[in-house]
């Protein structure tokens, strides 16, 4: 696997654009739509650069997906990471509109009101191309995050933005942590890993 300094970050926000453009969080974020290719990667690009100074990075040798996640010992919803996401929320409001900017502030906050509150690493953003799904890659992309949870004995947070997904955490040891109403119409899925001894 290849870490932050193997990889740019122009390529990552690549990766996870074509992995994630299907994802229903963009669906619900921009109005029932799925983005356009340049308005995702104008969403990611913040996302992938505070990832690459501030967390870890992999990416599937052959760039077929790729994960973002959180040391334990980063404070991921800091000042540096607010203004993140205003410059996040500036820019779909610009590119998609102000109620695309409104739902997306939304879920960020509701996201933000169930993050778990004992001592963890996060996978934030885990995403595969379409066509290279169910291979196995994912797997391999959580492995290091899941040794470090190990090592260290910390727990590990993710949120399943997509309910296809959740059979996939649980194989890999994640326990329905939380339901995240979102709106109506769409939850996400707080997971939670304890550690293996």
């Amino acid at each position: 696997m290849l870490k932050n300094s193997s990889i740019s970050i122009d390529q990552v926000v690549e990766i996870l654009t074509e992995s994630l453009i299907d994802d229903p969080n963009f669906s619900y974020i921009f109005g029932g739509n799925s983005p356009s290719y340049p308005t995702l990667k104008a969403f990611l690009e913040p996302f992938v650069t505070d990832g690459f100074y501030r967390g870890q990075i992999i990416v599937e040798p052959n760039q077929q997906g790729a994960c973002i996640w959180y040391p334990a010992e980063v404070d991921i919803y800091n000042q540096q990471f607010e203004k993140t996401l205003t410059k996040i929320i500036d820019t779909v409001r610009e590119l998609a509109g102000q109620d695309s900017a409104e739902r997306f502030e939304h879920l960020i906050k509701t996201v933000g009101q169930h993050e778990a509150t004992q001592k963890h690493c996060e996978v934030f953003f885990l995403g595969l191309k379409p066509e290279f799904r169910g291979k196995g890659i994912g797997k391999s992309l959580l492995k290091a995050v899941l040794h470090y949870a190990d090592t260290h004995q910390v727990g590990c947070y993710l949120v399943s933005s997509n309910t296809r997904n959740i059979s996939f955490y649980e194989r890999n040891g994640f326990e329905k942590y939380c339901s995240i109403k979102i709106s109506d119409s769409y939850s996400m899925t707080g997971m939670w890993r304890n550690p293996s001894s």
